[in-house]
C-alpha cells in the first residue's frame, strides 16, 4: 500500500510534466514561435545535452556549492536563533521586527554592497544564501516554538522540568513541523539567493550563464539553465521532505 502511493507521488507529476512538455512542443510549432522568443522542449534538451560538459558542467557545481554551502549553515543558525528568542520573550519583541524585514527584503539588491566590501568571490554569494536562510528558518520555527499546548507545559512545570529540559523533551518535538516547514522554504530561498547573486556580477555560475547566454541569443541554453536551477530547488525541498517523514513519524 506504501509503496503504491509513492509510486502514485511519483508518477503523477511526471506525467503532467510530460503533458505540458508536449502541449509546449506542438504550440511552438503550430503557431511557429521562434526559437529566439520561446524554444521548443526538444530543442532545449537536445542543445542542452551536447553543451552540458562544456558549457553547463562547471556552473552547476559552483551554484550547487553555494547552495548547499549556505543552506547547511543557515538552517542551524536559524533554528538555534528562534529556540534562544523563544525563551527570552524580551530578545523577541526587540529582534521579530528586523527577522520579518529579513525575510521580506529581496538580497539581490544587497548583494552588489556584499561585493564592495567583501570582493567578487564564492565567500559573497555563500553569505548572501545564510542571510537568506536564516530568517526564513527562524520565523517558522519561532512559530512553532510558540504555539505547543499549554497543557503540555503546565504539566512540564508542575513536574519541575527546567527550561532547558522543558524544550527538548516537549517544545522541540512539538514544533518539528514547523520547523521542516522552515527548512524547506530555506532550501527554495537558498536556490533563490544563490541565483540572485550571481545576476549581480558573478563571472561564474548558473545565474551569470543565464545572462551570457541571453546576450547572446542562445535561447536554448539560457532556458535548459533555468530548467536545471529549478530541478535543484525542487530536489532540495523534497530531500528534506523526505527527511521530515523519517523524523516525524508521528504525522502518519
Amino acid at each position: 500500500m506504501k509503496a503504491r502511493r509513492s509510486t502514485k507521488n511519483v508518477l503523477a507529476p511526471l506525467i503532467v510534466l510530460v503533458v505540458l512538455l508536449i502541449g509546449l512542443e506542438l504550440i511552438i510549432k503550430a503557431f511557429n514561435i521562434s526559437r529566439q522568443v520561446l524554444p521548443a522542449p526538444s530543442a532545449i534538451l537536445s542543445v542542452c545535452a551536447k553543451e552540458f560538459k562544456v558549457n553547463i558542467w562547471s556552473h552547476l557545481i559552483v551554484t550547487l556549492k553555494v547552495i548547499i554551502t549556505g543552506f547547511i549553515v543557515g538552517v542551524p543558525i536559524g533554528i538555534f536563533c528562534a529556540a534562544l528568542l523563544s525563551q527570552f520573550k524580551i530578545l523577541e519583541k526587540a529582534f521579530s521586527p528586523y527577522v520579518i524585514m529579513l525575510v521580506t527584503t529581496p538580497f539581490i539588491i544587497l548583494v552588489p554592497i556584499f561585493m564592495l566590501w567583501l570582493g567578487f568571490g564564492l565567500n559573497v554569494r555563500i553569505l548572501a544564501v545564510i542571510l537568506q536562510t536564516i530568517p526564513i528558518v527562524m520565523l517558522n520555527s519561532l512559530s512553532g516554538f510558540n504555539n505547543v499546548e499549554k497543557v503540555k507545559l503546565d504539566l512540564m512545570n508542575s513536574l519541575g522540568a527546567t527550561k532547558v529540559q522543558t524544550f527538548i523533551k516537549v517544545i522541540f518535538p512539538n514544533a518539528l513541523p514547523q520547523v521542516f516547514t522552515g527548512i524547506k522554504l530555506g532550501g527554495i530561498f537558498s536556490t533563490i539567493a544563490a541565483v540572485s547573486a550571481e545576476f549581480a556580477g558573478a563571472q561564474t555560475g548558473l545565474g551569470n550563464r543565464i545572462m551570457y547566454f541571453s546576450s547572446f541569443i542562445e535561447t536554448e541554453l539560457a532556458f535548459g539553465c533555468i530548467l536545471i536551477i529549478a530541478l535543484i530547488g525542487i530536489t532540495l525541498f523534497n530531500l528534506t521532505s523526505m527527511v521530515e517523514r523519517k523524523i516525524i513519524i508521528w504525522k502518519k
